[in-house]
């Protein structure tokens, strides 16, 4: 656990992807995150409506895939880059831009997530499925603890098929030690308001019958029925894709602790700063619109009951339009990963040459395209200078589909004098 370098309270109005890049690492306890669902429209804020002028596209595109997210995927997840690569096949085009575009963001959720803390991401039939192989990748299989169902109501037809009323929430957790409380729920509507059962005798006949006013209760299951907020909810500001407070407090109360720190990557309408609020949380926003800090302030100043406490945010709600800067690394700190060698004996005098944070893992996923798993690693050498090493060395040796033709023994010899040099 490190100390956050962001203050409470903060909203920061900018790309989240360069925010998240500025937070320290392992400080957050809780992230939920409410993207884009890949709806391919635009959302906009009725004219009149507390939000008006808050819009966001949820439009994908592979023009819009920068080529260095890519590279950096390729380079730290090569599990994730093979299963993207996968998915340019499969289904609608865009798909695949989604995921890209959401991949490198939930990289930045993960590293800024302590173990002890929890994810919850908010999707909904559109792409749970892919999303859900993606946070496998990123946060591992082992640490998924729930798809929850947020089920609700609204009236709309549907003629084809039945009416789609519900969204899924993957929740992941941090680590094994992760912060959770058990919510409880009535056993049923039945035994609300019902008591422990009594035995009695009536006519010679046993029967059970209830007293006292005490609710029966279970652990809460993972469909939740909350209601949606229809046009005459107090609650509604007119963001087209605002979500109740009743199931962010749901959230916050069972993976948070007093005084535990909260980010909301796309918190549009803010109802996450404003749940986590109400439990005496600390919390962070981020959005790609002014709103969030114009709602955010405004929907907390509404809840005040004493008018005392109508100016007690005044000042205490901060906004940002500049990514943080970390606190957690040196200041001449220059990210380190490995260049590497790998080998194959069908392919003699020719050797893989790429860059990888965690080599194994880029070993693995060329051993698992090999039956007889005979990928070697031949040489690796962790520097600061990864990207030009690599490059250097593919403009030295002859290169035939991204593998480096020539002698082992002088690709490795080339490698470590320009590591030299560039010390």
């Amino acid at each position: 656990m490190t100390d956050c370098n962001v203050t409470n309270r903060t909203i920061f109005y900018d790309d989240n992807l360069d925010i998240l890049r500025g937070i320290n690492s392992a400080c957050i306890d809780l992230i939920y995150l409410d993207p884009p669902f890949n709806k391919n429209k635009t959302f906009t804020a009725p004219i009149g409506s507390s939000a008006e002028g808050a819009e966001f596209s949820d439009i994908f595109r592979q023009e819009d895939i920068k080529s260095e997210w890519l590279v950096t995927i390729r380079e730290d997840q090569p599990e994730l880059y093979h299963y993207l690569n996968g998915i340019r096949g499969v289904g609608n085009s865009y798909n695949f831009a989604y995921l890209a575009y959401m991949a490198i963001r939930l990289l930045e959720c993960h590293r800024v997530l302590q173990k002890t803390g929890s994810i919850y991401l908010h999707c909904d039939p559109t792409m749970s499925h892919y999303l859900k192989a993606l946070m496998d990748c990123i946060f591992a299989e082992d640490n998924f603890r729930n798809e929850i169902i947020w089920s609700y109501q609204r009236w709309t037809g549907a003629t084809r098929h039945f009416q789609r009323m519900h969204d899924v929430i993957l929740f992941y957790a941090g680590g094994k030690e992760t912060t959770f409380h058990q919510l409880k729920e009535p056993y049923s509507a039945k035994s609300q308001h019902k008591g422990p059962r009594k035995t009695i005798v009536v006519d010679g006949t046993m029967e059970q019958t209830y007293t006292g006013d005490t609710t029966r209760e279970k652990a809460m299951r993972d469909v939740w029925e909350i209601s949606y907020l229809n046009s005459q909810s107090k609650e509604r500001t007119g963001y087209p894709t605002q979500k109740p407070l009743a199931l962010l407090h749901r959230i916050i109360q069972a993976s948070t602790n007093e005084e535990d720190l909260v980010l909301d990557p796309f918190c549009g309408c803010a109802t996450t700063c404003v749940a986590a609020e109400h439990f005496g949380r600390q919390w962070i926003g981020i959005d790609v619109s002014i709103k969030a800090y114009e709602l955010v302030n405004k929907r907390l100043t509404q809840e005040a009951a004493d008018p005392s406490d109508l100016f007690k945010y005044q000042n205490e709600i901060h906004l940002r339009t500049d990514p943080p800067k970390r606190t957690d690394l040196a200041i001449d700190y220059r990210e380190k990963k490995f260049v590497y060698v790998i080998a194959h004996p069908s392919y003699p005098g020719e050797y893989k040459v790429g860059i990888a944070k965690n080599w194994k893992s880029h070993l693995n996923a060329y051993q698992t395209s090999d039956p007889d798993r005979q990928y070697t690693i031949q040489f690796k050498l962790e520097t600061p200078h990864f990207r030009e090493t690599e490059r250097h060395i593919h403009e030295t040796f002859s290169n035939k589909h991204e593998w480096v033709q020539g002698d082992l023994s002088s690709i490795i010899a080339e490698i470590e004098k320009y590591e030299g040099e560039q010390k």
